[in-house]
């Protein structure tokens, strides 16, 4: 051994070195500060193995089984981060603290793992319901959405929504696992806990949205889970003493993602003169007034106006700004956000605007007391025409002639033509914008305070209380004028009394609910129970004033009118309501949940009041098993099994008592009663009681490849019972409006499938991911006591058949031949000729009545689906999101869309310039002029199908140097567009729209292209 020699002694090498850096050492400790401290989770457990670094550096420690830790530190601006698996990472400046108490927080990136579910939460892989999750930052990315429901479009399996069109301000239909009933299908919305509305929240401010699809996994909610619940989880606070400010903003430009293609104004008089001579009328325009609009010479007389084009406009701006401020304070967490909508329309004359807020605050008040306090609220501005509702824009855009100017050559509207029979054109660029005016102001405010306990481990106690108040005033103001033809001359288009009226309405809303949950282990075995219980108030009051014959347009309040109608109504109801559940896992292998409710509804008698809704589930993870744990392909396994009742309670307020309205006066005795009383005109049914949905299922989760390749797929059947009707009574009675029964049954059934892959193309740093869900739904109404019902002059809700389908003539062709006049029967008492529709004679007697209209299409689509892809390379990302849905119908008549057998100023798309004629027999139109050709039939029923890409994405975030320099923690700047493709059979029309517009009226959808950054500083 190598050694030096002191003296006598003989010192090895190593000693000595051992020495030297004992005393180096020794020096260096003196010189550096001693912290320490405990690290403990939220439930105030302390966290063994946190690791425990000085920012910048690789010195660290960890922390002892009690959560303990020491560290040197050798200046006080030193920053130490506390990093755990499952819990965000937090960050402390150590100033003069000599010892810290930290508390993490459950990490947000875990909620692919944690999902939230009624009044809890629980590990992904333990469910045993149905629900499907979507977490907007991860998921989504910065869709351009005006409203926050739209980013549940095609992302979840088994969730359709539909938009009601690209107005301003205007909301979407969400159903879930089909329509289950005849009356009100919405699903139950709760925003952290609390009853309201998507519209309410900014998706920034969302951390996940979980949508409870079945009994299992909704039940715990009871009479309001019949249509399924949709649980929004907001973002909680910051997690470090470091102010945290995230801005979002984006600003882009909107147009129409399709417009009807008109006929050109020569051509349109050439159609309406054909349609007026085959149904023996004269003709309306002669060969040189056709030939004038056909050249152009005279515009303001025989123009050539494209008035879908002249009523949208292309490059509507809108504008979205989100700013969001985190922190935490000593022991006291907060997330202030606001944000700031700005939206013109594509129509000229319609925009919107909203703000929304936000407070969201908890605080530890030590020995277990936790308090907290969710504040938010959006105020909202729209405008629009006020004639939308008996003279509607999208109506007129059709109904008005080609030959009519936008203007006038001095400069007026224009609404006439050189044709006296065009003297009436009802200009629907003055009817957007100048016709009248409708201003709707909302302002919602909800205060949500909460006080958890939690006095031994395992067990919290929860109160949590939750008042909303709404404030809305709609004011429509109709202007008198008088419109002009190209000459100057008075048009008939006027309207000589002007009006005025207001509408207010406010809503109060109240939920108190008490809950205890106990969470206990004992080896192998997992327990949770809850117990609980709620109080839901909630009332409606609506007054509206209106006034005629204002001294002046300008004039907008009521005083200013006269010969004032007032009318008003208050509503309200009650709900009380108890609940419990229990959860089971053994060894993280077997599963059971037993949930059980019992609900108590103002809106039901006395008798009926109460109802109880219970719900079963199992759930086995077989990738658990022993058998099975060298399968090194399967990750994860499960299959599950659920059943259980909800209720339904969305059917009005009393319809159990019985009302009286005045008369003006009545018969007696053989003598008139001049003063009126009281009568009976609407029934009430004493003994009805709650709608009941039946739902059970089965389903599979499955994982290979350590996840990276995911399944699930379920099988359902949705069965509700009792649905409330209003069966047809004898018209001896004198009653307008049969009572409420329990008369009505709706089963649907389908199956769900959603796959997803994700993975890195081996070293490159290329990271991609693609996904799809598809879903399969048949709706049938099983049981109506032998009655129909007709929603409307084209639907129908008949038994055996889907809730409202379109119900009518069976189109067969056309008659192209005398030996086709011969063959088929014709409408009773009508003598068909060619280039007539042929309608199916369905039980054969030879003649074409109302006994021969049958089904003749679905409004509710059979097939839904969405796909994913995503792409990402050193900052770079791109994301491409699809949704479509495949077999469904719409009726499609009238605007546009019509056999010209009317004696209107109704224009055509250009499809029909393909109509029958003697020259062209074998055209895909009928003949022109015939009334008998615009029955209800399946002619005008058209296949709404459709592929759309939803979203496109593309954007780059800036590495962490760049962001130094900058002083910013990230930045990522981003281009987006919503709907830029659409691949359907609809040539003119966007084909997404409610069933119920038939006549081709909607506000158009929208694509957008948006340009915007995320930046935290």
């Amino acid at each position: 051994m190598k050694s030096f020699y002191h003296g006598k002694k003989k010192f090895p090498f190593q000693l000595l070195l051992m020495l030297t850096l004992i005393f180096f050492g020794f020096e260096a400790i003196a010189q550096d500060r001693i912290v320490s401290g405990t690290v403990k989770d939220e439930a105030g457990a302390p966290l063994p193995g946190v690791n425990i670094k000085i920012k910048g550096t690789s010195t660290g420690t960890i922390t002892n089984f009690d959560g303990q830790f020491k560290l040197a530190v050798d200046d006080p601006a030193t920053s130490i981060i506390f990093s755990f698996m499952g819990f965000e990472p937090q960050e402390m400046v150590v100033g003069q603290n000599k010892s810290f108490n930290i508390t993490l927080v459950e990490s947000t990136e875990l909620l692919s793992e944690i999902v939230v579910v009624g009044y809890g939460t629980q590990k992904k892989e333990n469910l045993t319901g149905a629900i499907g999750v979507v977490t907007p930052d991860k998921d989504i990315g910065n869709q351009a959405v005006p409203n926050t429901e739209s980013l549940l479009q095609g992302r979840i399996a088994g969730v359709q929504l539909t938009q009601s069109g690209g107005k301003p301000g205007a909301g979407a239909t969400i159903t879930i696992r089909g329509n289950g009933t005849l009356n009100d299908s919405s699903p139950l919305v709760l925003i952290d806990g609390v009853p309201g509305s998507m519209q309410d929240i900014l998706p920034s401010d969302i951390e996940s949205i979980s949508v409870l699809k079945d009994a299992a996994s909704a039940s715990i909610y009871g009479t309001r889970a019949a249509n399924g619940v949709i649980l929004v989880t907001t973002k909680s606070g910051g997690t470090t003493d470091k102010v945290k400010v995230n801005y979002n903003g984006y600003a882009g430009l909107q147009k129409a993602t399709v417009l009807p293609e008109f006929l050109d104004s020569w051509d349109y008089m050439m159609l309406k003169n054909e349609g007026n001579i085959n149904a023996g009328r004269s003709p309306i325009y002669s060969d040189e007034e056709i030939a004038i609009a056909r050249e152009g010479s005279d515009p303001y007389r025989y123009g050539n106006t494209d008035w879908a084009d002249e009523t949208f406009k292309d490059g509507a701006f809108f504008q979205n700004h989100q700013l969001s401020l985190s922190q935490k304070v000593g022991n006291t967490q907060y997330l202030a956000s606001v944000g700031y909508l700005d939206q013109k329309g594509i129509m000229y004359g319609t925009s919107a605007e909203r703000i929304n807020y936000r407070l969201n605050l908890k605080s530890k008040l030590g020995k277990g007391f936790t308090f907290g306090a969710n504040i938010f609220g959006a105020i909202k501005k729209s405008e629009e025409s006020a004639d939308t509702d008996d003279q509607g824009v999208m109506r007129l855009i059709a109904n008005s002639s080609p030959l009519v100017p936008v203007f006038n050559q001095d400069g007026s509207w224009g609404s006439a033509s050189g044709n006296p029979y065009e003297i009436n054109t009802k200009n629907p660029v003055f009817y957007a914008t100048e016709a009248s005016r409708k201003f709707n102001d909302s302002n919602k405010t909800t205060l949500n305070p909460y006080l958890e306990f939690k006095p031994v481990k395992g067990l919290t106690l929860r109160t949590n209380l939750s008042y909303s108040f709404t404030k809305g005033l709609n004011k429509a103001h109709k202007y008198d004028f008088q419109l002009t033809g190209p000459d100057g001359n008075d048009s008939d288009i006027a309207r000589v009394q002007n009006s005025l009226k207001e509408t207010s309405n406010t809503y109060e809303t109240m939920q108190w609910e008490n809950t205890i949950n106990y969470n206990k282990k004992l080896g192998k075995h997992s327990l949770n129970f809850l117990a609980g219980t709620t109080v839901n108030s909630y009332a409606h009051k609506t007054t509206n004033v209106n006034v005629f014959d204002l001294p002046s347009n300008s004039l907008t309040e009521i005083g200013s009118g006269s010969n004032p109608t007032v009318g008003g109504a208050f509503y309200e109801s009650r709900l009380l309501s108890l609940f419990g559940r229990f959860q089971y896992n053994y060894d993280d292998r077997y599963l059971f949940e037993a949930n059980l409710r019992q609900d108590g509804s103002s809106k039901f008698p006395q008798n009926n009041r109460f109802a109880l809704f219970p719900a079963l589930s199992v759930g086995w993870i077989f990738s658990n098993e022993a058998f099975l744990k060298d399968v090194e392909m399967l990750s994860f396994g499960k299959v599950r099994a659920n059943w259980g009742q909800l209720g339904n309670d969305k059917i009005g307020y009393y319809p159990y008592s019985q009302t009286y309205s005045p008369t003006d006066g009545y018969p007696f005795d053989g003598a008139s009663i001049a003063y009126g009383g009281l009568a009976v005109t609407n029934l009430a049914n004493p003994d009805i009681m709650w709608e009941t949905t039946t739902s059970y299922g089965v389903g599979v989760d499955l994982g290979f490849w350590e996840d990276k390749l995911t399944v699930t797929a379920d099988y359902f059947v949705k069965d509700t019972d009792d649905i409330l009707l209003k069966l047809p009574i004898p018209g001896a009675t004198g009653v307008d409006t049969p009572a409420f029964q329990n008369a009505g049954r709706v089963k649907n059934t389908g199956w769900e499938l959603a796959v997803n892959h994700f993975n890195q193309i081996g070293s490159t740093g290329i990271e991609y991911s693609i996904g799809f869900n598809l879903t399969k739904i048949k709706n049938e109404i099983i049981s109506m006591q032998g009655e129909t019902q007709y929603p409307n002059n084209r639907q129908v809700n008949m038994e055996g058949h889907p809730i409202g389908s379109f119900y009518g003539y069976k189109s067969i062709g056309i008659y192209r031949t005398e030996e086709d006049l011969e063959k088929y029967p014709y409408i009773d008492g009508q003598t068909p000729q060619l280039g007539d529709l042929i309608y199916e004679n369905v039980n054969g007697d030879d003649v074409i009545n109302d006994e021969d209209r049958t089904i003749i299409g679905n409004p509710n689509p059979e097939y839904m689906y969405g796909i994913n892809m995503g792409l990402a390379y050193k900052g770079f990302d791109l994301k491409l999101f699809f949704q479509g849905v495949q077999n469904v119908d719409i009726y499609s008549s009238a605007t546009g869309h019509h056999s010209g057998s009317a004696n209107n100023l109704m224009n055509w798309t250009t499809d029909w310039l393909d109509r029958w004629t003697p020259e062209n027999p074998d055209a895909s139109m009928p003949r022109l002029g015939n009334v008998n050709n615009d029955q209800i039939s399946s002619f005008w029923v058209e296949d709404a199908s459709y592929l759309r890409l939803k979203n496109v994405e593309l954007g780059y975030t800036f590495n962490e140097s760049v962001c130094k320099k900058l002083r910013l923690q990230s930045l990522r700047v981003y281009a987006n567009s919503t709907n830029p493709l659409t691949w359907s059979k609809l040539q003119h029309w966007d084909p997404e729209r409610y069933a119920n517009q038939s006549r081709n009226e909607a506000y158009p959808q929208t694509t957008t292209l948006t340009f915007g950054t995320n930046i935290i500083f």
